[in-house]
């Protein structure tokens, strides 16, 4: 009898972990940001010393630079200029990143350098 309600329990426990699973993948699951530029260059010499300096503002919010190059166009008008995209781990290191004194002098320093269109979009990290 006692190795039936042992059963019991244990196959109860094993449904209750299967059917909770998906709920704690979905609670602990990370939204990752990344931040898109398109760069139109107006002055090569500045925005080489902004891109010289932009990874020392980036590590301290886990940020990196994914990408950047000419885009190979496929459909649509292409940007004016590269593209670069960034990641972070959360919306809030992107943020914070942007939103960083440090940053902050990078920006006056690209915006004199170059035209930019900049966003960030946010999904789940897989």
């Amino acid at each position: 009898m006692q190795i039936a309600k042992l059963g019991v329990a244990l196959l109860i426990g094993i449904a209750i972990g299967a059917l909770a699973m998906p709920v704690l993948n979905a609670q602990t699951a990370a939204h990752g940001t990344y931040v898109v530029a398109e760069t139109h260059v107006t002055d090569p010499a500045g925005f080489t010393e902004y891109v010289r300096r932009e990874a020392a503002t980036l590590a301290a919010f886990h940020g990196r630079i994914l990408a950047r190059a000419l885009p190979d166009v496929r459909e649509g008008a292409a940007p004016d200029g590269t593209v670069t995209i960034y990641a972070f781990n959360t919306p809030e290191d992107a943020n914070r990143w942007y939103t960083s004194p440090d940053y902050a002098k990078l920006i006056a320093l690209r915006q004199q350098a170059a035209t930019t269109r900049l966003y960030f979009l946010t999904g789940v990290v897989q």
